[in-house]
């Protein structure tokens, strides 16, 4: 076996040695949403910010405090004190708010997240449909240079060609063998990639015959992706959220205390002589955020923190709105190519090619002309494809700006 021809057997030889299970679009994108990682990871995010709302009302260690010795005269006395800091409500609610707006970033970052996953797993079909189609037209290009290096070499036998018409024919051959290997080694390199994006264990392929398929639904109203735009609108309510949490540190906070102490001796009762007996005090504290220059430091950061927020929402308009408008108009520049393939280039090929392949074998034209000819109709097929995968690309994308 002829070692180009080895090196095809071992590639497809490869690729039937792990199953591939071929799998509708719809069907890959349902199990990638179970099985990515990544996603996996974006859902324990949510989980975390769930599991930590209740840490907004985080209340100040409670303080107890004892004392022996002689506290109130020469006799040892005992005494012990509880007292705990206390905020404003306003403060704990506005903790819990900023807590409350991440959680909802959270889930609307998983949702982010599926949909940049809906887009890969959307292009990587596309590319393996993308190169069934080119491995169709290079079976058809060894075909027909296979052909025609049979023919060449009758013709060489019989006198009525020289050794450059067979060896210009066996080059073009090999050229066409060593372009389907090299497609079939990007095909399984796509197979892998489209299977860890599924992540089931499993190796999975495309069903054949959706290359041709894809459809736009356009939106002339189009102002940005509703998933993208209600994340950085929650990032606005964050930031708003953080500024008020800021705000309500320069309340002040409460003390709340009761002392215990005994007093032995006349103490201040003087009926009570020589006597051990226990007293008691309450005590009430307001802490005033006096020195708070560093606090309103922090505030005014944060408006600027808002001001941020906002930007990057209306830039975020901005570049959708862009994005959108470019891609449609390569998509209709790609549209009118793939037209007129499909009214006109395709049938000129298939025209080129039948016509060269009668008058080459009625003598008509000679290896040179044959060969430029053949050339030149796979070469307008081969276009067509490349156009065709473009178009798609430019397809999902569109689709997947408006999250579809």
């Amino acid at each position: 076996m002829k070692p180009k021809y080895l090196s095809l057997f071992l590639i497809l030889f490869f690729l039937k040695s792990f199953p591939q299970t071929p799998i509708s679009l719809e069907n890959a994108y349902d199990r990638a949403i179970q099985n990515n990682l990544n996603l996996k990871s974006g859902q324990l995010k949510v989980d975390y910010q769930n599991r930590i709302q209740n840490s907004a009302v985080a209340i100040d260690p409670l303080n107890i405090n004892a004392e022996i010795g002689q506290i109130n005269s020469a006799y040892v006395d005992n005494a012990f004190s509880v007292n705990q800091t206390l905020r404003l409500p306003k403060f704990y609610k506005t903790q819990k708010q900023v807590l409350t707006e991440q959680w909802k970033n959270a889930k609307l970052g998983l949702d982010v997240q599926k949909w940049q996953l809906k887009k890969e797993i959307a292009l990587v079909y596309n590319n393996l449909n993308y190169l069934d189609e080119k491995q169709k037209l290079l079976k058809k290009a060894d075909s027909i240079y296979s052909n025609y290096y049979t023919r060449s070499e009758l013709r060489l036998k019989a006198g009525e060609s020289n050794i450059l018409e067979k060896t210009t024919a066996e080059a073009y051959r090999s050229q066409a063998e060593i372009q389907l290997q090299s497609l079939l080694k990007d095909r399984e390199i796509s197979i892998h990639q489209f299977s860890y994006l599924i992540n089931d264990g499993e190796m999975y392929q495309n069903e054949k015959g959706s290359f041709y398929l894809l459809n736009l639904d356009f939106d002339e109203n189009f102002s940005g992706n509703p998933l993208v735009l209600s994340q950085l609108e929650r990032q606005k309510n964050i930031e708003n959220a953080r500024l008020e949490a800021e705000k309500a540190k320069l309340l002040p906070s409460f003390n709340l205390g009761i002392n215990s102490t005994t007093m032995k001796g006349n103490g201040s009762d003087d009926k009570f002589y020589n006597g051990t007996h226990r007293f008691q005090t309450g005590l009430v504290g307001v802490a005033l955020p006096v020195f708070n220059s560093a606090q309103k430091s922090l505030i005014e950061g944060q408006k600027i923190n808002q001001q941020i927020a906002e930007n990057n929402y209306d830039i975020a308009v901005r570049d959708f709105k862009n994005r959108y408008a470019k891609t449609y108009s390569e998509y209709q520049k790609l549209k009118s190519e793939i037209d007129y393939y499909k009214t006109k280039g395709l049938k000129n090929a298939q025209t080129i090619l039948f016509t060269a392949d009668l008058l080459s074998k009625e003598g008509e034209i000679n290896y040179l002309e044959y060969t430029i000819l053949v050339n030149q109709s796979l070469d307008i097929q081969n276009k067509y494809i490349d156009a065709e995968n473009t178009l798609n690309e430019k397809i999902i994308e569109l689709n997947n700006l408006k999250n579809k």
